[in-house]
């Protein structure tokens, strides 16, 4: 078997750029794996394999016998490719503390079958008021029941500028009058924004991957209301 050099026989996709699996060994593979539960009952294993460590923008298609694998309990899924360099597979649980196991399997190099992560607890989100002023009115997001440490929020909206915040998870926060920006094309305009909260716990990477790697899993929350100018 040979094994390539990065640079070699890469396919360019926009800014990213793939290279098949086959043609790169273990130890120089980072991957990218979160597992994410959003409320509806389920968690969605998701996995980007990388050469060139973290910042790199070079994906592995998978090829030859080089597969991926998640288990849960005594339920084990090969992720399918559901996007470019992406693979997926859902699980029927949003449980605290479920055991993901994520396997890289190989025919003709060393296999990494023992990337791990437990879920962090789940919560319930509400946003009051439904319709607020940015100029004049706060807006109130709980979330029930509180963690420790801290919560990423997040913001999105048509008229609104995406922003984001890392804030104690505590079960409350206050999005103060005039904290939400606008363009100035959209100053008089209304519309719904998302407000979404991540609770995350990280894991633990296979020792195989020596370039190291990511792994988090994620309860993900939201609700909605009007912003009005």
């Amino acid at each position: 078997m040979r094994w390539m050099v990065l640079g070699l026989v890469v396919t360019a996709l926009g800014c990213e750029e793939s290279v098949e699996s086959t043609d790169v060994r273990t130890t120089g593979i980072y991957p990218d794996i979160t597992v994410t539960a959003t409320g509806d009952g389920s968690s969605q294993v998701r996995v980007r394999l990388k050469v060139g460590g973290s910042n790199s923008n070079t994906f592995l298609d998978l090829k030859g016998g080089d597969t991926l694998e998640a288990t849960v309990g005594d339920e084990t899924k090969t992720l399918d490719e559901t996007s470019d360099e992406t693979y997926t597979a859902s699980f029927p649980t949003e449980e605290e503390g479920t055991q993901f196991t994520i396997s890289f399997l190989r025919d003709e190099d060393d296999s990494a079958p023992a990337s791990t992560v437990r879920l962090p607890a789940p919560f319930d989100v509400s946003v009051e008021p439904r319709e607020a002023s940015r100029g004049q009115d706060d807006v109130e997001v709980s979330w029930d029941p509180p963690g420790t440490g801290d919560v990423d929020l997040r913001l999105s909206g048509d008229c609104i500028q995406l922003d984001s915040d890392t804030v104690p998870d505590d079960g409350s926060h206050t999005l103060s009058a005039d904290s939400i920006e606008t363009f100035e094309a959209d100053e008089d305009e209304s519309c719904s924004v998302r407000v979404a909260l991540e609770r995350s716990r990280s894991g633990s990477i296979d020792s195989a991957f020596t370039e190291g790697g990511h792994i988090e899993a994620l309860q993900v929350r939201s609700d909605t209301f009007t912003s009005t100018p």
